[in-house]
């Protein structure tokens, strides 16, 4: 080991792990984690940053933390697309024995900061893990349902028995869906639940699709435009959290994917892979889900607000009846569905 803070300094500035992993000690905790699992994410940046061309820090310049660790010595590492990485330095005996990311460090010199090297850590990843006993009980419950869920991997299942397991855990998603940025012992539990959250959607409004699948009419663009605003509020307008297999229509089969419908990052999910959900009791709602999403996406591209509408009426939502109201389009299918007419800016509103 090379306890020296010049070849740290020189392995970051030049985004050299293997350096680095030589620097630090295997025996201690770097920002309270292994040094395993401090190098490796470090390493996960640097390769980011490299795959924007950017292969190096370009410049080191010293600062001081204003806050968690006040007065604590470290140092701004800045590249040339101005992305830094503010760390700290903790030293005993001329040693480094600890690097901490920093979110508030005061440099001598003004420095352009602008894209930040980001991580943390969850509590669960530390050496020194020791959850109360209520998070203790929350994570024994998760591995129970998610020990439950694997029960459906390599066979087919019918999607009431995942919508089963949904309403089974509901109780214990209320009690953890906030902890995703503390801990990831919630993160598989939470996918798995927000992907059957979608399969509730195609159960509980399959009914309705099945009537707008009757209603719909492509003889021209107004009842297409009429059918889409119509549903413009429909749960099932995008669904997600699933993969159509080949002959889906006839053999009634999607793939269940839970990596698709989580899109919050920093945590680790395990994927499901081979489940197989037999969908033929609410097939008509992942029919309407891609008819409408095609439809949709198609005039919402056609219509989409040009820079001067952009100047005329600030902001928009991503629906395609506001881009009809600001075009002043379709003007009597925006009235009949209760839409209200979008607004200009005003002098009033822009202060």
């Amino acid at each position: 080991m090379v306890n020296n803070k010049e070849t740290i300094i020189k392995a970051i500035t030049e985004m050299d792990i293997d350096l680095l992993d030589v620097c630090l000690d295997n025996n201690k905790a770097y920002m309270e984690v292994s040094k395993k699992l401090f190098i490796k994410t470090l390493s996960n940046e640097f390769e980011n940053l490299k795959k924007q061309g950017v292969t190096k820090f370009e410049k080191v310049s010293k600062g001081t933390c204003n806050k968690c660790y006040k007065g604590c010595n470290g140092y701004t590492f800045s590249t040339k697309n101005d992305d830094y990485l503010d760390l700290l330095f903790k030293e005993e005996n001329n040693k480094i024995v600890d690097l901490f990311r920093c979110s508030d460090l005061n440099n001598a010199e003004n420095l352009i900061k602008k894209n930040c090297v980001y991580f943390r850590f969850k509590k669960d990843e530390s050496k020194n893990y020791n959850p109360s006993p209520h998070i203790a009980s929350l994570q024994k419950q998760i591995e129970v349902a998610v020990k439950d869920f694997e029960k459906f991997e390599d066979k087919i299942t019918d999607i009431e028995e995942f919508i089963f397991w949904y309403k089974d855990n509901k109780k214990l998603y209320n009690s953890v869906k906030d902890l995703h940025w503390d801990y990831n012992f919630v993160w598989s539990f939470l996918s798995i639940y927000v992907t059957i959250e979608n399969f509730n959607e195609l159960v509980k409004n399959y009914s309705s699709a099945k009537k707008a699948l009757a209603e719909f009419d492509n003889s021209n663009e107004k009842p297409i435009v009429d059918w889409l605003i119509k549903y413009e509020k429909s749960n099932l307008r995008f669904s997600s959290g699933y993969e159509k297999t080949e002959n889906w229509k006839k053999t009634n089969l999607i793939l269940f994917k839970n990596g698709e419908t989580f899109f919050e990052t920093g945590g680790v999910i395990k994927l499901f892979n081979n489940v197989l959900v037999d969908i033929k009791e609410c097939k008509e709602s992942i029919e309407f889900s891609d008819l409408f999403s095609k439809h949709y996406w198609e005039f919402e591209k056609k219509y989409a607000p040009t820079k001067e509408l952009f100047e005329l009426y600030g902001g928009f939502e991503i629906e395609l009846s506001e881009y009809l109201s600001a075009r002043g389009l379709y003007s009597d299918i925006l009235k009949k569905y209760n839409i209200k007419p979008k607004e200009k800016i005003t002098t009033a509103n822009t202060i």
